[in-house]
Parts: C-alpha cells; structure tokens; sequence
C-alpha cells in the first residue's frame, strides 16, 4: 500500500486512493465539490488544488484526480495552491445569488462552508449574472438553477448511479443547464437523491420547503420501514412534525442512497386518522387503564378457556424487541398460538429464509460487487427499489443481470428476460441443478445454459429471489440452487427479497410454530377467543382477506396495538396507541439476516401546525402535549409483562433467553450492524398450493407488488400521492387479442373479492395467458395479496 506524507504528516492509504482521500483519513479537509465518494472524481470544479512538492507527480495539482503513490510529498497550505483555490471558488460565486437567507440549503450548504475554506470572503464581480429560468421538476424537487455551480454531481447521480433518462446536462461554455428536456415530474425512482448530493441549493426537497432550517432539525439515525433491505436513513422533525427524510450511509445495505419511497413516504407518522388515545369498549381511557384492562381480559379468558384460547400476532411493522415481549407473553400465559405474520404465503416464505440462510446470504455490498445476478421472481423497483441500484452498479462493471418472471421486470441496467410463468419458476430452479432444459422452448435453452454455465463459472454469482412468487417451496429451491453450484473455493449467495422492515426477525421468532391458516381453523372452531394483534392488521392483510373477516367475527376479545390507522385497530375491542418508528428506540433485521437499531427522532404529538390551527405559536395552551399518549410498542409489552421498561433492560433480557441475539445488547444505531448466526434455526414444512383450477370464462389473475400503493405505510402518506397508479391490469397482446381489448380500455375486473374498474395495459414482455394487477391499499385492489393466484373474468365496461 503506498505511503505518503500530507502537510508533513505521514499516511499508509489502500491502492488506489485519491490523494483527496488520503488527505480526508488524516483529518485534513481541502475544498472540493464534484467530488463524491460513491461518485468518484472528475476534476470538474477545479477546487481541490495542491502542490505536490516530491515523487512521481509534481506541481499544482487536482487532489482528487491523482491517485496516491509511495515518496509523495503533499502540501495543501502552499501558497501557490491556496492562492488558486481562491481564484476558483471566486469565479465559481461570480454568478452565485445573493440569496442564502430564503435558500433551503443554508445551514447544510457545502457552498457556504467551501467558500470559506476557500479563502474568498469578498465579491469584486459587478458585471451582470449568468441567468436561467428554472424548471417545474415535479412534486419532489425545487429547481433553482441560478445557484448552480457546475460540479456535475446531479446529472452523474441521477443518469450514471441511478440510471435515469430523462434529467442531463445542456448547454456550453458558461452556461451549462442541468434539468429536462422539458418540464415535467423526474421519472426516476430515485430522484431525491439530486437534494443529498447536490452541495448548492440547486436541488432542493420541495416538500420540506420553508419549513426548518437545517439546525432547528432533531435528527438521529433509523432504519427505512418501507422494505426488508434496512436501509440507513436519518428523519428530521420539528413542532412534533416529521418533516423530512434524508439517506443514511452504510456500506453494507444501501452505501450513500435511498429510493423515493423511503424519503417521501413518512406521511403515515403524521397521519390525521392516526389513533392517538388508549380505547376500551369505544371509550377513551389512559395508556395505563388500558394495559390494566388487557391484563384482566386476558386473564379472565385463560382462566375460562384455557392457555389455547388466546392467540397472539405480532408483525413485521413491529419492532424486534416488541415481537420478542409479545413471544415472551405468549409463553408466560402458556398459550402457543404465537405467530409474525398474517399472511400465511410471506410467513413461511419468511421462516425458509432464515432456515437456510446461514452464510449464504447476500449483502447489498455483495450484490454491487458481484459479476452475475440472476433474478427469480423478484422486480427489484417494486419490492425493494434500492437493490436495483446494486445491481446497476454491478452491470456497470460488466456483470451479466438475467431476470426470470412472468412479470415485465424492468431495471435501470442492460438485462436479459426470460419470461417464465409462475409455476415455471420453481421448475426452472430444478433445470439449472440438473441442466436439463428439455421443457422450455427452444430460444429460451440457450440462454438457460447460459445462466447455469455462469453459475459454474463467475466469481461472485448471486440468486435473487422474490418471497411473494417463490412462495417457501420457492425459497428453498433457491436455497439449493445456490448450494449446487456452491464449490469449496467459491460461494454463490443468495438474496430473498421479503414483505417488511422485521420479516426476518418475525421468522425467527416463529421457528416451527403455527401459521394464519391454523389459526383461522381454530377460531372457526371456536378454541381461540382472544387475539392480540401488534402492529399488525390480519382483516386486511390475510392471504384471503374474506376468510380472515369471517374467522375473525368469532372472537370474543381483540386487542390492537398500532400506529397506524388500521381495520383492526379501528375494530379492537381495546387499543392502545404505539409510537411510530421515528418516535422511539428498536431494532429492525432485515433480509440477509442484519440487525440493525434505530434512535427516536421526536416525541409523538399532533403537529403544532394542526393543534395550533394554522396559528404559531398555538393560541390555547395546555398542561398536556395533544395527542402524546402513544407509547414504544415495546414498552406497552413490556408493560404488560409487567417488567422494566427500559430498552437496555429488555435487550439483556431478550440476549439472556435466546443467545442467538446477543449482539442486541451492544448495537448501536451508528453501526453497520450485525449478522445473526443462526445455526439453531427450524426448516418449516412447506405446503404445496393446491393446483389451480379454472371456471369455464375465467383468466389466472396474479397480484403483485406496486412501486408506490402496495406498500401500507407508503400508502398512508400524502406526498407520495402523485406517483399512485390508477387501477390496472396487464395482458399479453395474444391474451388482449383473444379477449378483444385493446390499450388504455377500461374494463371490470372480477374476483371472489369483488368488482373493480380497471385500466387495460399491453406489454409483449409479460407471460402469455395470465392477467397482471397491482395491490393497491386504499383501492378495491387492496384485497390482492401479492403472489396468491386467483382466477376472475374481464369485461369491457358497458357503453364502451
């Protein structure tokens, strides 16, 4: 590694490390602006000049643009490099507004601080300025062009990091315009990251606008609750509002991004039909009378039904401790009705991925370094968008991406389709392990034999895998895939993209225990009279919701524990009210098995702008915070438990019963986090579906996952409301042809849930013979659960 010395200090930096880097390790900060670390360098801005006084590279130089070499010898405190430096950041503010005072970006403004370590405190120019018209970008982003700077961080993160068309660089000389071709809303799924790396205030989040200043913000790091990779976020909140989302770093999962989903969809934290206050019977009562309440119905059933007649449900919104509590409950009541999950489909595609997972298990990091990515059931920009970031980066460096679904998977990279319907995918997972390929048609072998040969060969192949369409027999053949053509040299990993934040904790609390299905059975029976439901909303969320509804009308007791405004929270019979993700202090495991912690952010509170009424500051006071009742979802178990509520207290407690989970007790939310090991883990049986069966008239309908509407808490959330798609299903010219539909028809969809009004889509890239629609909450397509094929019919609507 080579070894150089930096303002006569010396530093032994890896191969390939810029000298801006190499300076950054010793603490030393030296200007710069189109610098990035998960960018690179380009030498655009001309700012980070140093003299280099001895070795291979002599003179003034740009920092960033050289990489390190043994004998340097590096000065930043030159004079001629100083004096440069200057020069620069003068010419780059030489059409700079003077406008920081109403500029969003003040107070976290790279320009502000590069400015000044530039050593340029004074304007000479009084010529006139470089003038633009800026552009409407769409609900997300503020265009201000005037600030611009001319770094070329915007236009590399949005077309080359995230793979975006429709944003670049125009113009010559002095007048470079970074925007669209024309105006309209930024088509890339990621287009909130223009605000983090921007280093003006060019780019700045329009939902946020005019709110708070960067230094009236409490922040603190979390974890993104809209998927199962976990990635690093840090909320911003103020006057007890959720204000802002902005990435997080870690290198492990998302590295400096986040997609749009997880920075505009916090909605749900300040929700107005968010439950705020314990209830029991419809009443309004204290947190404190309503766990007593529990405690004693809960009791009274056990004492007249049995341990049996009491179930208990936790959820992958829940945190890890909360479930815990909730598994410790269950078993100090004697009840073993204890389960993660409502939908029976995720909940054992879930409990196959921890059973197998062990050191098979992929990072994001993984996935961006890997040179073949073979995907089986998985749209990455539905289900976990920023995975689709990895595998750009990947395909960037030449890796091969192929992508087997019966779905139109797009992704911001060169791939190769191979559609395959959803009974084909497990099929297709055998053929590879046997490399027979006598099944598929002809065009398809070659690139079959491709795949598997890949598999043999590449030197950090990864499988990924959807949960909702594999299904737990899916999973596993995954699993085994991957071992096949694992050698004593060489791993190939594997990535399984499941339903929330905490799935993977739900899963292995579970182990082997019951699923939904059995426990519908027995409340059909009438074994379980009592349900306790944490975070979770099984008359909703259910693999058929109608049988759920049913199941569920026997109880005699329901119990809810929510954040969100959910069926069953509005139906419990007692409730009490949770803190939202940001509002406490928990731990999330993601999908590779990764725990991860998250700090509270702000107190839970109706926002001063709604208790105040549009007035600040409010005109009526009071000794209590409106709506400040809920309490950590932990801390209500707890409670319940009758033990401490202290966090740490419950972390040495839960590490003290399960050693899988010792790493709980020193987590810390500004780590990486840590890989569980779980060498104890229970391989669920796997049930086969039924084969599917077709009236005279019907289609095979398969829901699947939305960008934006499948996804609850997103779906709770205002700002994302542009980008919700309209009803709609997808067909198969062929199918389209067949059915005598065309384009943009408008159609009735039928189902056993119903009727809904649906647009008609063609796309030749999905599979022949099978009907395609999104689950969309809040819609009549929120009953589809993800992955679960039903027939139904399509017809034109009438008078069309």
């Amino acid at each position: 590694m080579p070894k150089l010395t930096i303002d006569n200090r010396e530093v032994t930096v890896p191969e390939g490390t810029n000298v801006l880097e190499a300076a950054r390790g010793l603490g030393i900060v030296i200007p710069h602006f189109c610098y990035h670390e998960a960018l690179g360098a380009v030498g655009a801005c001309r700012l980070c000049a140093m003299t280099f006084a001895e070795g291979p590279v002599k003179g003034i130089q740009m920092a960033c643009m050289v990489k390190a070499q043994d004998g340097m010898v590096v000065s930043t405190t030159d004079p001629a490099a100083s004096e440069l430096r200057a020069h620069v950041i003068e010419w780059l503010m030489m059409s700079h507004p003077h406008d920081c005072p109403v500029c969003d970006e003040g107070g976290e403004c790279q320009l502000q601080d590069m400015t000044i370590a530039g050593g340029h405190g004074l304007r000479r120019y009084r010529g006139l300025k470089r003038t633009f018209v800026n552009q409407d970008l769409g609900p997300f982003i503020e265009h201000e062009m005037n600030r611009c700077i001319t770094c070329y961080r915007c236009v590399r993160t949005y077309r080359e990091y995230c793979g975006g068309t429709d944003f670049g660089a125009f113009g010559s000389r002095d007048r470079v315009f970074f925007g669209r071709f024309r105006e309209g809303r930024l088509e890339s799924p990621f287009s909130g990251n223009l605000v983090d790396v921007c280093p003006t205030g060019v780019f700045t989040d329009k939902t946020f606008r005019f709110k708070s200043r960067f230094w009236d913000l409490q922040e603190a790091p979390s974890i993104c609750p809209h998927c199962s990779l976990g990635c690093r976020t840090i909320p911003g909140g103020r006057y007890r509002e959720l204000q802002r989302v902005r990435a997080g770093m870690n290198p492990e999962t998302n590295g400096f991004f986040i997609c749009d989903r997880g920075r505009f969809g916090s909605g749900y934290v300040n929700h107005p039909d968010r439950p705020r206050t314990a209830r029991i019977d419809d009443q309004t009562a204290s947190v404190a009378d309503a766990i007593k309440a529990v405690r004693e119905r809960v009791t009274t059933t056990i004492a007249r039904y049995g341990p049996q007649s009491v179930a208990f449900l936790g959820s992958s919104r829940a945190s890890f401790e909360a479930n815990a509590l909730l598994r410790q409950w269950a078993a100090s009541c004697g009840a073993q009705m204890v389960l993660f999950e409502a939908n029976q489909r995720r909940d054992l595609a879930a409990r196959a991925v921890v059973a197998r997972v062990a050191d098979q298990a992929s990072r994001l990091a993984d996935v961006r370094d890997s040179d073949l990515i073979v995907l089986i059931g998985a749209d990455p920009l539905a289900e976990a968008p920023v995975l689709a970031l990895a595998i750009r980066q990947a395909a960037r460096r030449q890796a091969r991406v192929v992508v087997l679904d019966p779905r139109p998977v797009a992704l911001p990279c060169r791939l190769t389709h191979l559609t395959q319907t959803p009974a084909q995918l497990v099929s297709v997972l055998e053929a590879l392990r046997q490399d027979d390929f006598g099944s598929w048609p002809e065009a398809q072998q070659k690139t079959l034999k491709t795949v598997a040969k890949g598999l043999q060969e590449a030197e950090r192949p990864v499988l990924i895998g959807g949960a909702d369409l594999l299904g737990a027999e899916g999973v596993a053949a995954l699993h085994d895939t991957a071992e096949h053509f694992a050698t004593t040299d060489r791993s190939v990993g594997v990535m399984t993209l499941l339903a929330g934040p905490n799935s993977f904790g739900g899963a292995v609390l579970a182990d082997s225990g019951p699923d939904f299905e059995t426990l519908c059975d027995d409340l059909q029976e009438g074994h379980v009279k009592a349900l306790v439901c944490l975070q979770s909303d099984p008359f909703r969320e259910a693999r058929d919701p109608a049988k759920a509804q049913v199941a569920l009308g026997h109880l005699e007791l329901l119990v809810s524990i929510d954040a969100t405004p959910s069926l069953a929270a509005h139906r419990a019979d007692i409730f009490l009210p949770a803190r939202a993700t940001v509002e406490m202090a928990g731990s999330y495991i993601n999908n590779e098995g990764r725990l991860q912690a998250f700090l509270p952010v702000i107190d839970p509170g109706e926002p001063i702008r709604v208790s105040g009424q549009g007035d600040h500051p409010p005109r009526e006071f009071s000794s209590t915070t409106p709506g400040s009742e809920p309490v950590a979802d932990w801390q209500l178990l707890a409670g319940l438990l009758d033990a401490v509520p202290d966090l740490a207290a419950v972390r040495e407690q839960i590490a003290r019963n399960d050693p899988r989970f010792a790493g709980l007790v020193d987590l810390q939310a500004e780590s990486e986090g840590q890989r569980l090991t779980l060498s104890t883990a229970v391989v669920p049986t796997l049930p086969k579906d039924p084969p599917e069966t077709s009236a005279e008239g019907t289609l095979p309908l398969l829901p699947t996952t939305a960008f934006i509407g499948s996804d609850w808490l997103a779906h709770l959330s205002t700002a994302l409301e542009p980008l919700r798609p309209e009803p709609q299903v997808w067909l198969h010219p062929e199918q389209a042809s067949r059915l005598d539909l065309a384009h943009g028809d408008r159609v009735v969809l039928t189902t056993h849930l119903g009727h809904c009004h649906v647009i008609v889509q063609i796309n030749p890239a999905m599979a022949s013979d099978l009907v395609l629609t999104h689950q969309l909450w809040g819609r009549a397509l929120e009953g589809m659960s993800p992955g679960e094929m039903i027939v139904c019919r399509l017809e034109k609507e009438r008078g069309r």
